[in-house]
């Protein structure tokens, strides 16, 4: 083949088979691309043939492979996961931010090295103490059992938005890093998602709070555990933008409200 030929479709698919068949040691598809270990030797035997094609791209071919059925059952091999519940609400909320931040799926992070160390440092934060593999594991399975369909609000283009995620306790010492700005604002702990509001000022009502939340549920758990272990993520719109207006808000927050499901909103609710 030529070097400046593009490879066919039906080569590359090829060459991706015969290089997961060579690697995966008896694991699945979905193992190879999480492992770091056979990940590294998949995309070794790939780029011998392939070196235009970055390992985003080639985990991307493995995976839709497996999904047009050209991948028989091959799997002899499998891990369990006996902790799976003490970490996977960090998954889902790594998951989550880097679908909120760079609207890509959970296969998608997966597949790109560089979203997928985001995605562990991002896990990590929330419960640390576990492998990559573990909250990579997760995040398959939390998408597999439909758990991380994308809002549907948040397919809309006029939603221009910032997200950025912080240590409560950094927003608590210093307030004027908060945005003067609309927006959608959600408290997270080490167990999950605690309660989501929006506000047309960011700034202020988060400062109320920090302060003393007219919340109660909030309040109560800020006054029994301070912010210490409080991550707040915010979804920061342009003053111009489709999300600036309260109705545009109000059915953001209710989208994530009902996928994500924080304690509190629910309690304020039943």
């Amino acid at each position: 083949m030529s070097n400046t030929a593009q490879p066919s479709a039906d080569y590359v698919a090829a060459v991706v088979l015969d290089a997961f068949l060579q690697t995966h040691q008896g694991r699945s598809t979905d193992d190879v691309v999480i492992d770091d270990g056979l990940n590294r030797d998949f995309v070794r035997a790939c780029v011998e043939k392939l070196p235009a094609l970055s390992p985003y791209e080639l985990n991307w071919r493995l995976l839709g492979l497996r999904k047009s059925g050209r991948i028989g059952p091959v799997t002899t091999v499998r891990v369990r996961l006996d902790d799976y519940d003490e970490y996977t609400h960090a998954a889902e909320i790594a998951a989550r931010l880097l679908e909120d931040k760079h609207d890509l799926t959970c296969d998608k992070v997966l597949c790109d090295p560089v979203s997928r160390a985001e995605f562990d440092g991002v896990a990590a934060s929330i419960a640390p103490g576990y492998t990559a593999y573990k909250y990579r594991r997760a995040a398959l399975r939390l998408r597999k059992a439909r758990r991380l369909r994308p809002e549907p609000m948040k397919r809309l283009g006029v939603f221009q938005r910032d997200v950025r995620i912080q240590d409560a306790a950094v927003y608590e010492q210093n307030p004027d890093l908060i945005p003067r700005a609309p927006g959608i604002y959600a408290f997270i702990d080490d167990k999950g998602y605690l309660y989501i509001g929006e506000s047309h000022n960011l700034h202020n009502r988060l400062k109320k709070h920090l302060d003393h939340s007219d919340v109660r549920s909030l309040a109560r758990y800020l006054w029994q555990h301070g912010v210490g272990r409080v991550k707040i993520q915010l979804f920061v719109f342009r003053h111009d933008s489709e999300g600036a207006k309260a109705h545009s808000r109000r059915a953001f927050e209710a989208a994530l409200i009902a996928s994500r499901k924080p304690r509190f909103n629910i309690q304020c609710r039943g």
